[in-house]
């Protein structure tokens, strides 16, 4: 199960803000554009995700997920998925 503390590090790692893993859960709904993560950051941490605990979100499921919240919702259900 992916928690927010390392989908925070993941995104601070993809984004070079080392600063960003210290948001906690005050960013749960906040949107990404508004995190200043762009589509670029968004792809390499999906790759990561993958890389690292074996979580598959394609580019165009990524693309539309909007806050770390859904990406935690996706990336956290049962691997029931075509």
């Amino acid at each position: 199960m992916l928690s927010l503390d390392q989908l925070l590090e993941i995104l601070a790692e993809c984004s070079g803000d080392q600063q960003a893993a210290a948001h906690g859960e005050e960013v749960l709904d906040r949107e990404f554009d508004m995190l200043g993560y762009d589509s670029l950051v968004l792809l390499e941490t999906s790759a990561q995700l993958k890389h690292r605990y074996d979580i598959d979100i394609p580019e165009d499921v990524i693309r539309d997920l909007r806050t770390p919240r859904a990406v935690l919702d996706y990336a956290n259900v049962p691997a029931e998925r075509d």
